[in-house]
């Protein structure tokens, strides 16, 4: 066993820690963005750091089972098919800490690939246009995967690092949204749960103020970014923590 591997133990009881942690976070009060007029889920937006600090199997299992405990204390049926997005971020960025690309690079293409086919989209011939516009970002998400990767493997601590980092929230995020735009496409959702019967009606909301929410996932990536390069400074100096968290991989270059 490589010396820089944790205990299972470990494994168990920081997922344990991560998703009380992330539970209390779902409850904290949604943060207004100004000139948006929207707010940012602070809960949701640090989903990435969990999979930073935990790896992608513990991030993903503690961000799901927050989720899964929210839904349990205060359940609401709209939330129910959204409860795998949030994991998702963590998911992407365990990954692209290890920088490993394959997997989120595979998850997100699928995601894109059954969107087409989805009746919101579908055909993507005549629809292009709305299909665009709901995953142009996750499209740009899907190519800062090789950036991010190749900045993260830069020797010098600094600028590319940075930029590295904020990057990767930015890409964890946009898988978030991406499952949420899938997932809502399907009729099971958008009639079954919240009422809409008029396709045309969820052609639309799609079309909605496609720049607003691009600017709440960059300030959204940007609060993530500061608090998890906090986190990852003040953990890497602490002896023998570090070396049972996921950040080894950020700090220990390669």
């Amino acid at each position: 066993m490589s010396k820089y591997r944790p205990r299972m133990v470990y494994v168990v009881a920081y997922t344990a820690i991560g998703a009380a942690i992330y539970y209390m976070l779902l409850f904290l009060p949604g943060v207004p963005i100004i000139g948006t007029g929207g707010k940012m889920e602070i809960g949701a937006s640090l989903s990435p750091v969990l999979g930073i600090l935990l790896g992608p199997i513990p991030g993903f299992s503690a961000v799901l089972i927050g989720n899964v405990l929210k839904f349990l204390t205060t359940p609401s049926i709209y939330s129910l098919p959204f409860i795998p997005a949030a994991p998702l971020s963590a998911l992407t960025a365990g990954f692209l800490t290890e920088k490993k690309w394959r997997i989120p690079v595979v998850i997100m293409i699928i995601m894109l690939i059954i969107a087409m086919f989805t009746p919101p989209f579908n055909p993507v011939v005549d629809y292009w246009y709305v299909y665009l516009v709901a995953f142009y970002d996750k499209i740009a998400a899907l190519i800062l995967i090789p950036v991010t990767i190749w900045l993260l493997r830069r020797k010098i601590k600094g600028p590319y690092y940075f930029t590295a980092l904020y990057i990767l929230m930015f890409t964890s995020r946009e898988f978030d949204k991406a499952f949420g735009c899938v997932i809502f496409a399907f009729p099971q959702v958008y009639q079954g749960i919240f009422g809409i019967t008029k396709i045309s009606v969820v052609r639309n909301l799609y079309l909605i103020s496609p720049l607003y929410y691009l600017i709440t996932y960059i300030v959204e990536s940007l609060v993530a970014f500061i608090i998890a390069f906090t986190l990852i400074e003040a953990i890497s100096r602490v002896p023998g923590l570090a070396e049972n968290l996921h950040i080894r991989h950020l700090y220990r270059r390669e």
